[in-house]
């Protein structure tokens, strides 16, 4: 991956997303390749995130709500279980596993919003129960130092 500066990051050639490794070397890059990634997103998509506290999840999850228009402040969402967007022609859903046991989220109606007509971005997706989701990306992060991100992205 080429970089400009250090906070603008410059993706050549990214005819797909799918099995590929990026490293990031800053907070705006991390933004950046997010924003690059959310292009190919389409309706009744699922993206599965996972990495350790710090690794960037909701970091990657603010730059596609900005490639969809969203203006507002998109946190973490581990105090509610969903936060809802709407963007110009699509819904947006930010959920968050963190606080949940896998036995917890049996009857939680999540299915809703996973299989709806919108796009939905899933923290601590682990939590999710076994092969209840066929088809999904996985979008993998692991913090390198205080700047860089390793973001491993697959389409499932």
């Amino acid at each position: 991956m080429k970089t400009e500066n250090k906070n603008k990051l410059k993706l050549t050639d990214l005819n797909t997303f799918n099995n590929k490794t990026f490293v990031t070397k800053s907070y705006v890059q991390t933004k950046e390749l997010a924003k690059e990634f959310a292009k190919v997103l389409k309706p009744k998509d699922i993206v599965l995130f996972n990495g350790d506290l710090g690794a960037g999840k909701t970091t990657f999850i603010q730059g596609i709500m900005a490639y969809f228009g969203i203006k507002k402040f998109v946190r973490s969402a581990s105090f509610m279980l969903v936060s809802e967007f709407k963007a110009k022609d699509i819904n947006l859903y930010h959920l968050d596993l963190y606080r949940l046991n896998t036995a917890d989220i049996f009857g939680l109606g999540l299915e809703e919003y996973l299989f709806g007509n919108g796009i939905s971005f899933v923290e601590w997706s682990q939590r999710l129960p076994d092969n209840s989701i066929k088809k999904y990306w996985q979008v993998n992060l692991e913090y390198i130092d205080d700047n860089t991100r390793k973001i491993k992205i697959r389409k499932h």
